[in-house]
């Protein structure tokens, strides 16, 4: 595994940021290492390269060698969001969003240990960067465990930043959210440190909103978690292993096991050509997935989406006189 920290440059991903990025790329693909590009961009040059990284990171664009340079691409994830949502107001683009973030163990090593293997409860600032060096400790050789703490610190502001809401100390800088706040995975309050006696901040992991969860984003999840690990050709996965293991639904949504079966339940009344078999035998509990990609069930949920809004378009036109 290579381990990636701080790359963001402390920059976490704004709204309205990665439209600019998509937008920029389909205008000109090597615009992130022009000289012209921050005032193309309307960005800093620090932010900039923070774009780039995002852009990467999210899954929404990769970089290869073009005629000689660096150009950036869309990824068909990308593809989708320039063509379905550009603004990124759907639920379920900020849950694809989340769920590459936490699947990149290479470019977002922090997002990847915080929410696949760390999972606590309540943490705070000092918990988390201990742990997270612990956690680096038994992945690397001795050369390679050398990672500065101020960069893990780094990476720690980022992704409280990355899904908490601004609090009333928030900088000008951080005016603009970032788009997965919404996504009510993180929660802070004011607790009592045992050991010095003073308040400290502290958070909590959220249980993702099975009420913003829609059952073709889970599968999605689902199916790739099998597609993409060693289990390629198999279609039966034990449903400890989809809500314990990194990438897949549990820890990609937080939730609990009765709220997964319900959102088992949803798919196969709706959706009964994409059917998840829920089997209990002897205490094994096994779960058979339809013979479908992720992929395509990715491109599903967006269609439907737009139909669903041009269904709304045409029932609010005004009559015609």
């Amino acid at each position: 595994m290579s381990l990636t920290f701080a790359k963001h440059e402390t920059f976490y991903i704004r709204d309205g940021w990665l439209n600019k990025g998509i937008q920029a790329i389909v205008d000109n693909q090597n615009i992130f290492l022009d000289d012209e590009a921050p005032e193309v961009l309307g960005l800093g040059k620090n932010m900039v390269r923070s774009l780039r990284f995002w852009m990467q990171a999210s899954g929404i664009a990769y970089e290869e060698r073009v005629e000689s340079r660096t150009a950036q691409l869309l990824t068909p994830f990308g593809e989708l969001i320039k063509a379905y949502d550009p603004y990124q107001e759907l639920d379920g683009t900020l849950w694809f969003l989340h769920h590459n973030l936490i699947s990149n163990d290479d470019l977002t090593t922090t997002w990847y240990w915080f929410f696949n293997h760390y999972v606590p409860t309540r943490f705070t600032h000092h918990e988390f960067v201990a742990r997270l060096q612990a956690w680096i400790n038994t992945q690397t050789d001795e050369e390679d465990k050398k990672v500065a703490e101020s960069s893990l610190r780094k990476d720690f502001d980022c992704l409280i930043k990355t899904y908490l809401p601004n609090q009333r100390d928030a900088s000008p800088e951080d005016v603009l959210e970032s788009p997965l706040t919404t996504l009510g995975l993180l929660s802070v309050y004011t607790d009592l440190d045992e050991e010095t006696g003073k308040k400290v901040k502290t958070y909590r992991l959220e249980a993702g909103s099975p009420d913003n969860i829609h059952p073709l984003v889970m599968l999605y999840v689902l199916l790739k978690a099998q597609q993409n690990g060693e289990r390629k050709e198999a279609r039966q996965v034990g449903l400890q292993v989809a809500l314990r293991e990194p990438c897949n639904v549990g820890r990609t949504f937080n939730i609990k096991p009765t709220e997964f079966e319900d959102l088992l339940s949803q798919l196969n009344d709706t959706y009964p050509e994409c059917r998840v078999q829920l089997t209990r035998t002897g205490g094994l509990d096994q779960i058979t997935l339809p013979g479908i990609t992720a992929d395509d069930v990715m491109k599903m949920y967006y269609q439907e989406q737009l139909d669903a809004a041009e269904e709304v378009q045409t029932w609010s036109r005004p009559l015609m006189r």
